[in-house]
């Protein structure tokens, strides 16, 4: 979108603070990777070479407070995630490297949670030069958790991405609602 998608203002609150909220009521500690665009929480820089990078940047700074065990990722562009269906993916990484959820039979790795595991199998393919998080889902034990198993929670859209324009357009209509 060619600017930060975290202060886009999205129905009075920047797309970043939606996102924070949601995953604070099922995460601790919870931290931005990149600029705090009004979040209140603890950052870390984003060292912009690709989401496997930035995600293996927030899982180092949270073991540098104390958490080992798994990572509850979400991106900042996606503004309709529910705190109860963070709270789903969340439980369901034990005895996988990530549990993945999908939509439409495409996987969303930016909203996921990962494994100690798959951080580990993330730094190495970095140092190997690889940079998105498709390349570790190909290398992970994924509970693939199908939108159909947890459409009762939350409809699939809520776990749509505002790639573009067009997208956070869309985006918009949904959150005013019917005319």
């Amino acid at each position: 979108m060619r600017r930060d998608k975290a202060t886009i203002d999205f129905g009075g609150i920047g797309l970043a603070v939606r996102v924070a909220r949601a995953l604070s009521h099922v995460a601790y500690p919870v931290l931005a990777v990149g600029i705090e665009a009004g979040t209140g929480l603890p950052t870390v820089d984003d060292p912009r070479e690709g989401p496997l990078v930035a995600f293996v940047e927030g899982a180092d700074a949270l073991r540098a407070r104390g958490h080992d065990g798994p990572i509850l990722l979400c991106a900042c562009d996606i503004p309709f995630v529910e705190p109860a269906l963070l709270s789903h993916i969340a439980g369901s990484v034990d005895g996988f490297d990530a549990a993945i959820p999908y939509v439409r039979g495409r996987e969303q790795p930016l909203a996921a949670c990962y494994a100690p595991s798959a951080v580990a199998i993330a730094r190495w393919l970095i140092a190997d030069e690889a940079d998105a998080m498709r390349d570790l889902l190909r290398l992970l034990n994924v509970n693939r958790l199908i939108d159909d198993e947890w459409d009762h929670i939350a409809p699939s859209w809520s776990l749509a991405d505002l790639d573009t324009p067009g997208a956070l357009l869309r985006a918009k209509r949904i959150l005013r609602g019917p005319a």
